[in-house]
């Protein structure tokens, strides 16, 4: 597939567009996505790994949830994801869980590019495309 994401203007905020061939993908480029705002996406050693389970009523809910989880889990316990094995179940409630594997952020080699406060619900957007996946986030900055 082509690109992982695209950001765009949104007044004060920042939105992402992210493409993807599967669901769990898209959850993937979406947490790539989020961290490419972050730091920038720089050299991180996967020494550390964190584990992530969520529950929501829907498939946009769970996105906003994860988007959210990584933010919290980054600003709270510094850690910098580089890899992601997601599994989502697709059923009320939808289910998801990932492992990480990272590293413990150091500031002198990733700096904080933008702080992101949140994702939002305003404009977000999951749809089946013939490719795949696409959806569209919002972020509070």
């Amino acid at each position: 597939m082509g690109k992982e994401f695209e950001f765009f203007e949104h007044t004060a905020d920042i939105g992402v567009r992210i493409y993807a061939q599967s669901i769990e993908e898209l959850f993937e480029n979406s947490a790539r996505a989020l961290f490419s705002l972050i730091t920038g996406n720089r050299d991180i050693l996967p020494n550390l790994e964190k584990e992530i389970i969520l529950e929501a009523q829907n498939i946009e809910e769970l996105l906003v949830n994860w988007l959210n989880e990584l933010i919290s889990v980054f600003f709270t316990y510094k850690f910098l994801p580089k890899s992601y094995n997601i599994r989502i179940k697709e059923k009320d409630p939808y289910k998801l869980e990932a492992l990480l594997k990272g590293s413990e952020y150091d500031p002198y080699i990733n700096e904080v590019k933008t702080e992101v406060k949140a994702a939002t619900y305003h404009n977000l957007k999951i749809e089946k495309t013939p490719g795949g996946y696409k959806a569209e986030v919002i972020f509070d900055v």
